[in-house]
């Protein structure tokens, strides 16, 4: 049963009825979020932690209090025990903070397949549970075991200002005004790969633009390309004019009437897609 109140009578009916049921917090609703650091094994990636390397120098985290004890002291801070924390039968700990504006969204660390990369959440086996989540309470008991209080305390704190600046950063503000982010590509070693890769799709489409027949939709693939390029443009890969003139070249040569062609490219410029993460390339 998954319901939930904050009216005492019904607490106290649900307890004489159900009485071996695992007791558990409504997070969002309650004003509250979770940390909830795993321990379920299995090999940790290269790079646990979402959006910064792992240190050299430190061996590979066994789980999730170890990434988020590294996430802490990357991040000038330390794992916060003041705040009312609970030890689960699984070996799982979770570390519960005040969120009266529900200002934080749900996410789960992990690798996806194939991937040596922590890319989601905060890092490897770290979750942040929220609106419509729930943590299991101390004096619980679950066929896997009992629920154990960790803290000296029953009193949720706030969250860190690192753990605030670790939140954040990763995306899980859901009251942040989405800001777009820079292409994975950078400069140095890695600008003349970046230009290799705009200049071979600038070709490809071109190629393809001008060995298309009448309607089969040569419009649609004219804002594709350049709304794609137009990303790659912005990001520094290769100029615009250079792309604006070859894809109108390409285009004319395949048929397209001249002003079909000029909207077609304004359109696909005014909606740049992201360039594309082609560190692999480089």
């Amino acid at each position: 049963m998954w319901a939930a109140t904050t009216n005492s009578d019904v607490i106290s009916r649900w307890a004489n009825r159900w009485r071996t049921s695992v007791w558990a917090v409504h997070l969002g609703a309650s004003g509250l979020f979770a940390v909830d650091l795993d321990a379920h094994g299995g090999t940790p990636p290269a790079q646990p932690l979402n959006g910064l390397p792992w240190p050299q120098a430190d061996p590979p985290p066994a789980d999730g209090i170890d990434t988020y004890a590294t996430l802490a002291a990357l991040s000038g801070g330390v794992v916060d025990t003041t705040t009312f924390a609970t030890d689960t039968p699984t070996g799982r700990l979770h570390l519960v903070h005040t969120d009266g504006e529900r200002r934080w969204k749900t996410s789960r660390g992990y690798v996806r397949d194939g991937d040596d990369t922590v890319r989601t959440g905060l890092g490897w086996q770290i979750d942040i549970k929220a609106n419509g989540g729930y943590v299991g309470l101390p004096g619980s008991v679950s066929t896997a075991g009992p629920y154990r209080r960790a803290s000296t305390t029953t009193t949720p704190t706030p969250p860190a200002a690192w753990l605030v600046d670790a939140l954040t950063r990763t995306g899980h503000d859901r009251t942040a005004t989405p800001a777009r982010r820079p292409p994975v590509c950078g400069g140095g070693r890695r600008a003349p790969a970046c230009a290799r890769y705009a200049a071979s799709a600038l070709r490809s489409a071109c190629s393809q633009l001008a060995a298309m027949e009448p309607n089969t939709g040569r419009n649609r693939k004219l804002f594709r390309s350049a709304s794609r390029l137009a990303g790659m443009a912005e990001a520094g890969w290769i100029d615009r004019p250079a792309v604006e003139a070859a894809l109108a070249q390409a285009a004319h040569h395949g048929g397209l009437p001249a002003g079909e062609i000029r909207y077609a490219l304004a359109s696909g410029f005014a909606r740049p897609r992201r360039a594309p993460d082609i560190r692999s390339a480089a």
